[in-house]
């Protein structure tokens, strides 16, 4: 009888277990849960990608006098053909690329001498492309809008075709990001512990920037709809603290219409200004952070492949998907806005650092002197969707907590 009555017992305990199992399981994988508790939003990167972009800025021709190479902008981008940078011989010289020699056009009646061919994705299609293609010819693939709005684009079509990539990510081709934060001296992007111990004691000498600034959080949008869930983060944010929102998608209206001054006017008035991307990709990080980080006040992020964290100093936003909820961020904005000292932290690299912008269209002066490098080697995506969209994978509308 007692036997009998450790085999139920025993019975009982497995048949709990695997209960428990299955549940733990199941949260694993649960994508609310890998959202809150991403590997990425919880580990910090300090691999250095300005290297990089100081290399593409300072590349020179090695031939006194070259040839003009020809860029052909083949379809329209956002209402125009001009790409950022304009036309003719002069265009790549007056925007300031170190190599200019290059003559940009949207003539297609002379393709043939062409050197490069620029396709912007979103109206790229295969109906309309060249006749020929020579075999000198590099086609360039060109975005600055993030793979999570695939069905905007046509990357699905373009295997075997394109040469060259010129988006904002660091791994293209030709990367052109939205901006960079550079050094004025000799202070590293990313201190060690010791160090910022040092900065964060010498920022409280530096002025008060919340001096004057009544109010909480701030946020500019007019596109209603994104693939980060970011509306639905600034709603269950707003049940715990005063978030503002200007534009089509909220209640409040700036004064003016100069983005430049509703963007000070935020930095005057507010400690914490949102600045949420309409997708979670790895280095898409727009003008959205970097004019703000340009001004006196707190930016607040939500990345999750540690993008910030890379390219901007230390303890210099905040990068919301680090906490494990939307309540506990709100606990520790409560915190920064009755403590000063510790909000005043968050601006140390305000005297070493200049906040730059306005630079995704420099991939543009990378094609260039990539046409004029001889030794470029040949080179073709076989799998464009695969590089596009699978390399560097989007995290799409993820369940806020």
């Amino acid at each position: 009888m007692l036997d009998k009555n450790r085999k139920i017992v025993c019975l009982i305990l497995m048949g709990f277990l695997l209960v428990v199992l299955q549940f733990y399981l199941q949260q694993s994988t649960d994508p609310a849960i890998e959202f809150t508790r991403h590997p990425s939003a919880l580990q910090s990167s300090t691999s250095e990608q300005y290297p990089l972009l100081k290399k593409f800025t300072t590349e020179n021709v090695v031939e006194k006098n070259p040839p003009f190479k020809r860029i052909v902008f083949w379809n329209v981008a956002y209402g125009s053909k001009e790409y950022g940078v304009g036309f003719g011989r002069d265009a790549l010289r007056k925007f300031g690329c170190p190599v200019w020699q290059c003559e940009t056009t949207d003539n297609r009646t002379d393709i043939l001498t062409s050197d490069a061919i620029v396709f912007h994705l979103r109206s790229w299609t295969k109906s309309d492309l060249p006749e020929r293609r020579l075999p000198h010819q590099r086609y360039v693939f060109w975005s600055i809008e993030s793979p999570a709005w695939r069905e905007y684009a046509h990357a699905d079509q373009a295997d075997e075709f394109f040469n060259w990539t010129m988006t904002y990510r660091w791994d293209s081709d030709m990367a052109g990001p939205y901006g960079s934060i550079e050094p004025i001296g000799k202070v590293p992007l990313h201190p060690d512990e010791d160090q910022m111990k040092i900065y964060l004691v010498n920022s409280t000498k530096a002025g008060n920037y919340a001096k004057g600034k009544t109010k909480m959080a701030a946020w500019f949008v007019s596109n209603c709809n994104s693939k980060s869930s970011r509306n639905e983060f600034v709603r269950e944010l707003q049940k715990y603290i005063d978030v503002d929102v200007y534009g089509k998608c909220g209640t409040m209206q700036c004064s003016t219409t100069i983005d430049g001054q509703c963007r000070d006017m935020a930095a005057k008035n507010y400690k914490f200004f949102m600045s949420l991307e309409n997708s979670l990709c790895p280095d898409y990080i727009t003008e959205k952070f970097f004019v703000m980080m340009n001004r006196t006040i707190l930016p607040i992020v939500y990345g999750v492949h540690d993008s910030h964290e890379k390219i901007a100093p230390t303890h210099s936003f905040i990068n919301a998907a680090k906490f494990e909820n939307v309540k506990k961020l709100a606990d520790y904005l409560i915190l920064l806005d009755k403590n000063d000292t510790l909000y005043n932290e968050y601006f140390w690299w305000k005297p070493h650092f200049k906040v730059m912008f306005s630079e995704v269209f420099k991939g543009m002066c990378r094609l260039c002197a990539a046409l004029h490098d001889k030794n470029s080697p040949p080179k073709i995506y076989h799998d464009m969707t695969g590089w596009w969209e699978k390399t560097v994978p989007c995290l799409l509308s993820p369940k806020i907590v």
